[in-house]
Parts: structure tokens; sequence; C-alpha cells
């Protein structure tokens, strides 16, 4: 009977590790430069829980083992580190951000933007050129166009134009994820560590233009819980 009892115990443990193994699901996605349809080839990722390491291939995609309630962690030169709480086996992107020493956003924000939109403007100050030429206009004046498309000058706008752009999302995401709600939500006290925290779970743009409120404040707490318990994993790039 004993010898019994013994057998179905150890039957009993191997079907619970059979079935938890195979909670186990691949994760599928690919990681992206913030603000860009630019890939990032190369990152690691590594599943926080089984200590697995995977690095994205050169068109930014990867594969991982995971379960629900995972962290990922995304790093790679250049860019802040990312974190990914698992929540489906839906496939996801993850948006990384260049290391860019960005001046501290203030009540001047407003002057900021009218300060690079004025700069935009000077690229096409006395050139006849549109950023983004329509078909009709090459068909009316074929050299103007192809100037357009293709001249020196309109191509370093259209950089400048991207660069702008993304300091203008940096500005729309710090005007709602501010260091004062920070530290509302969590009881974060000490500025440098409320920075630190601010730095690595910035949100995308394009998450926290269709956030609401309380979804702001709900991916804070979300984020503020994995950081508590983890805050010792937590260590920002060097910028450059």
């Amino acid at each position: 009977m004993r010898f019994r009892y013994i057998l179905l115990t150890i039957f009993f443990y191997c079907l619970v590790f059979k079935a938890s193994g195979q909670e186990m699901f691949p994760v599928n996605g690919v990681v992206y430069k913030k603000s860009s349809p630019d890939r990032v080839p190369q990152a690691s990722i590594t599943n926080l829980r089984t200590k697995s390491l995977m690095m994205t291939d050169e068109r930014g995609t990867f594969h991982i083992l995971a379960l629900t309630g995972d962290t990922l962690l995304f790093k790679k030169f250049d860019y802040a580190t990312q974190f990914f709480v698992i929540t489906s086996t839906l496939d996801i992107n993850i948006y990384l951000q260049p290391v860019i020493a960005l001046n501290e956003v203030t009540i001047k924000e407003q002057t900021k933007k009218q300060e690079i939109n004025e700069s935009m403007a000077l690229y096409q100050k006395g050139n006849y050129y549109t950023l983004t030429p329509s078909i009709w206009s090459m068909i009316a004046s074929p050299l103007t166009g192809m100037y357009e498309l293709f001249g020196q000058q309109p191509n370093r706008a259209r950089k400048f134009q991207q660069h702008t752009q993304e300091e203008l999302e940096h500005i729309e995401v710090n005007k709602r994820y501010t260091a004062a709600l920070i530290k509302k939500v969590t009881g974060l006290t000490d500025d440098k560590e409320v920075q630190e925290f601010k730095d690595v779970f910035t949100p995308a743009y394009i998450d926290i233009k269709t956030w609401s409120d309380y979804e702001v404040v709900k991916y804070i707490k979300t984020s503020f819980d994995w950081y508590k318990t983890h805050k010792r994993e937590v260590k920002l790039p060097t910028l450059y």
C-alpha cells in the first residue's frame, strides 16, 4: 500500500511538471527604433525568470520562450534599456529609445516647439521645393521634381524633419509622463531615483498619445511594481 502511494505521488508530480512545461509558449516580435520604421538588429532579449538570452536578427525579429507574467529585458548599445511584461501569446512590437542627450523640458516647451518649427522653415526659405513632392509636381516640372526627390538640400531637410519630429514627440510624452505624476503615484521622493525610473520606463509616443489619464497612471503602477522587485537589475546606459 505504501509503495502504491509513493508511485501515485511520483506520477502526480510528473503530471504537474509536464503541465508546467506545456505552459511555455514562443513569444514572437520585432524591435524597432522608437519614432521610426527602422528595425534594430542584434538587440539582446533576456527572460529574467529563466535567464535565457536571444538576439534579434538582421530584420529586428526575435523568438523567445516565456510564460504569462514573465518580464523580458531588451538591451542594445546606444539605446535605453526596455522592459516588457508578457500578458498574452500575441506577437509584440518593442520600441527602443536611442540614447540622445536632450534638454530638460520646462515651462518654455511651447517656445521650444516654435524654435523647431522656425528652424525647419529655414531649410526651405528662399528655395522652391517641398519635402513630399507629388506626382503632379513631377509632371509639371520634371527637373524640379527630380531635385525635390534626390537633391542634397531637400534630403538634409527631410533628415532634419525626422529629428525634429522625434524632439516634438519627446515633448508630448513628457507633458503627460511627468516626474510630479510619478512621485504622486509611486510615493518616490528622491529626484535621482524618480528620474532613473522615468528614463527606464518612458512609454512610447504612439502609446501615450492614445492613453487616457487612467491608463497612464495604471502604466506607472504596473511598472513600479516590477521596479520595486528588480530595482538592482535596472542599469541605465551611459550617455555619450
